[in-house]
This record gives structure tokens, sequence and C-alpha cells, in this order.
């Protein structure tokens, strides 16, 4: 079924040819366990500069659990995906209390962790711990994909995938391997793009030999997102403005936002706008100029938010998950693109 000779030569093309990547300069598992949840759903380039930053300021897994997550979230600001913060801080509580701050070494152990799955936990127990585990992501499946010539990635052919990789890490080196594939995959045999004279595994690759190696596998087409309409305020008061938090637990979840509401039907989005921050915000506002209109693209849906410019009338004592803030201050709490891409609205005007 593969070439028993296969992981030598992966290995010795990645001795030869591995990125120089900062998390591969440590055998820490905490260091090691941190590179890989930030790069899940983020490229290499963008991660690097988040992950040192956030090395100078929490060092050990045990300053990540005694951290604030509003610390935390500021930090990851701009990377996106913040479930992945939120679950790396309880994580960290975990470790700390239940595991007397010692990061697991058995797979199933640390499998059980918030924000933990497969991938996570067979790249954290192989290049950390020199487990045989495998690790697939969208990588991993394509160029074993094509290794096997795998056109339909089925169940089945899924299995095919994890059974072929697996055997290759028991051989030797299964973090190294682990990461090589990851390599190849990322440097050779792109989605769109293949260099198979560059490849270590060329003569076992059965799309490579079948010379239209990006016919596998076959490319499973998005399904359309939908598109929501929002309306936002920017509220001022003198030299303040208002922010509200998100609950913790939603989309977004410990981020903060300019206070806003989803349109429908083709309502007018001035009467709902006034009529909602009252509601939610015991505010009465009068609700100004449009300052234009940003676009915003999540995962499973896309946004276009149109802000104004609202000014205060009156207001009761506002809750903590809402804060009249300078705009000096503004640098202290962390926001989603989104907001951010409000805040330039109001500064374009403002030039």
């Amino acid at each position: 079924m593969y070439n028993t000779n296969i992981s030598k030569e992966i290995l010795c093309w990645y001795d030869k040819n591995k990125r120089d990547l900062p998390w591969r300069k440590t055998n820490d598992p905490y260091k090691i366990w941190l590179s890989e949840v930030m790069l899940q759903q983020t490229k290499v380039e963008t991660v690097i500069p988040y992950y040192n930053n956030w090395l100078k300021n929490y060092k050990t897994i045990q300053s990540v659990a005694q951290a604030n997550l509003d610390e935390l979230l500021k930090i990851w600001e701009g990377m996106g995906y913040y479930s992945r913060c939120k679950n790396f801080y309880h994580a960290a509580k975990e470790i700390i209390y239940k595991y007397n701050g010692t990061i697991p070494n058995q797979f199933d152990v640390f499998k059980s962790l918030p924000g933990v799955g497969d991938y996570i936990a067979g790249a954290v127990m192989s290049i950390a711990f020199n487990h045989p585990h495998p690790s697939i992501d969208g990588n991993h499946r394509r160029v074993i994909s094509r290794i096997l010539g795998i056109k339909n990635v089925s169940r089945y052919n899924k299995n095919r995938i994890y059974n072929y990789l697996k055997k290759i890490v028991e051989i030797d080196r299964p973090g190294d391997l682990n990461q090589a594939i990851m390599d190849i995959g990322s440097t050779i045999c792109k989605p769109k793009e293949v260099f198979c004279d560059f490849c270590p595994i060329q003569f076992s690759c059965k799309a490579c030999v079948s010379s239209k190696p990006l016919e596998y596998p076959k490319k499973i087409y998005k399904k359309k997102i939908p598109t929501r309409n929002l309306a936002a305020a920017l509220i001022e008061y003198g030299d303040y403005i208002l922010i509200s938090k998100r609950p913790v637990d939603g989309q977004l979840g410990g981020l903060w936002e300019l206070p806003n509401i989803e349109l429908k039907n083709g309502e007018c989005p001035e009467k709902l706008l006034k009529k909602s921050i009252n509601n939610h915000y015991a505010c009465t506002i009068k609700v100004g100029k449009n300052l234009g209109l940003i676009h915003h693209t999540f995962t499973h849906f896309k946004m276009n938010i149109t802000l104004f410019r609202c000014l205060l009338k009156h207001d009761q004592k506002v809750d903590s998950s809402m804060k009249w803030v300078r705009w000096s201050e503004l640098d202290q709490y962390a926001f989603s693109k989104g907001n951010h891409k409000l805040f330039l609205l109001y500064q374009k005007e403002n030039v």
C-alpha cells in the first residue's frame, strides 16, 4: 500500500529544506501548542509576529492561566477566530488546576482540553513528545490524496489517508514527518499550483505519475454565504464614545464594539437604531450623519455595516458591559477588524 522508504525521502528533504520558523526552535510543549492554535485558519507570515509578541508577555502556561482574558484578547486582536484564544486560556487554567501545571503527554487526555481536536493533539504529541501520532489538516490531506491517487475525499478515503500517515509516522521522527508534509503542501504541492520536479516523493505519487496532479483531489466548491446588513452607532458625549462588550460565550465573545443592530426587510436604519439604543442601552440619541459603509467577511457570512454619527441627548447609568471611553483610550480594548474599519470611517470624516 505504501513505500517503506517514503519516510526517509521526506525526512531527507525536510532536513535540507524546512522553513525557518520560531516554534521549530523549541521542544517546549506550551510554545508548540501555542503555535498550532495560532496557525489554525491563519497564514504563517501573519502568525509569526503574534507568536513572538505573545511569548514576550506570557512566557509560560502558568502566566496565561493567571492573565486576564481581556488582556489576552488584546494581544490576539487582528488575528481573528477569537474562540481559539478563549479556549487556550481556559485550557491553560485546566492545566494548572487539574494537571498541576504540567501539559499532559497522553493523546486522549490532551485532546480533552478546551479547543484541542485531533489535529492539534497529533501535532503536539508528535512534535513535543515524539509520540507517533498523525496530524492531518488540509495540506496533509491534499498531499496524501495525491500520493494515493485519491480524487474523492469520502469518509472511506479519509480513513485511508489517516492510516497511511499513521504508518509513516510510526517509522521515525513523527513530529518532523508531520511538519515535513505540511511544508511540502505549503511550498510544493499547493492547491492550485505544483512543483513536482522539486518534490522528494514525486516517483511515489500517483497524481504526479498521471501528469495531472491538480485533478487530485477534486475541489469541493463552497456554498454561497449569506450577507447581513447592519447599522452601527458612534455615540459621542463630549470627548467620549460609547462601546459595548460582546457576551463571552458568543461569536467574537469578549471583544468590544460600537452599538449596532441588524436590519431586515428594508427597515429604516435611523429609526431602528434610535429605538434599539434606547431599549438596550438606556440612552436617548440623535442619529446624525451617515459616515459610510464597510464590508467585512467572516467564515459563514458577510456583513455590510453602515455607520451613523450620533449624539447623546440623555442617558442612564450603563452596566458593566458598556463603557464611555475617550478616543485616546481605545487602544486599551480589543475590537474586531470590522470595528476598526468603522473607526477609520470616522477618522476620515474628521481629518
